[in-house]
């Protein structure tokens, strides 16, 4: 069944169909809100509201709008949301206590298994989320410039230029890496050698 025709059965109350949409797009789901939040755990949370939200708001779903950006715009939005509640807790709780820290999860370790990934998550993790979700769509879930517009309410000019000045920003942060460090995997003149970069899906980001 297409998006359209599942969505107009869960409109009349068909829960397999929604069972089936979850199946559609848990994975991809989850795995843009991880490179987003930097925590399985949370994306997981996070995407389990998405599906929540999308239930509820079926009968505001519109079939000339596509399911895939429309879910992950809800996604999106309650991902910013949660960060700036995090960020207004982290500048409130030290008035009240000097020894209070907010409690936050921290990343899952398990997620990340060598030097590479870890330089790269980092950078990303260091973007706006107005840079880093328009870049994780379009590198790594490789959406459309229009499908990316759609799900982050955004003009497609916008979001070229977003992406093009969040591969600036993972330039200029890897750059203290690219030139330091090891070097056992790199090339003499301090790029990394193109065969790890494949092996270990860095060439997945264009920086």
């Amino acid at each position: 069944m297409t998006d359209d025709a599942l969505m107009q059965a869960v409109r009349d109350g068909d829960e397999n169909a929604f069972g089936e949409i979850v199946d559609r797009y848990k994975d991809s789901l989850v795995n843009y809100l991880t490179h987003l939040v930097r925590s399985r755990d949370r994306a997981e949370e996070i995407a389990q509201d998405a599906f929540v939200r999308l239930y509820r708001s079926a009968a505001n779903y519109r079939e000339r709008e596509r399911l895939g950006p429309y879910l992950f715009r809800i996604a999106t939005n309650l991902t910013v949301s949660e960060i700036r509640r995090e960020r207004r807790w982290s500048l409130l709780l030290p008035r009240y206590n000097a020894s209070t820290t907010p409690n936050i999860p921290s990343p899952d370790a398990n997620l990340i298994t060598d030097e590479i990934q870890r330089q790269v998550s980092a950078a990303l993790e260091k973007l706006p989320v107005k840079y880093r979700a328009p870049l994780v769509l379009f590198e790594i879930e490789e959406w459309s410039y229009e499908e990316i517009a759609t799900a982050l309410s955004l003009p497609n000019g916008t979001v070229k230029s977003r992406i093009s000045r969040a591969r600036e920003l993972m330039r200029k942060h890897l750059a203290p890496w690219w030139t330091g460090g090891k070097t056992h995997d790199r090339e003499p003149d301090g790029q990394l050698h193109a065969r790890v970069a494949a092996r270990d899906g860095v060439a997945q980001i264009h920086i």
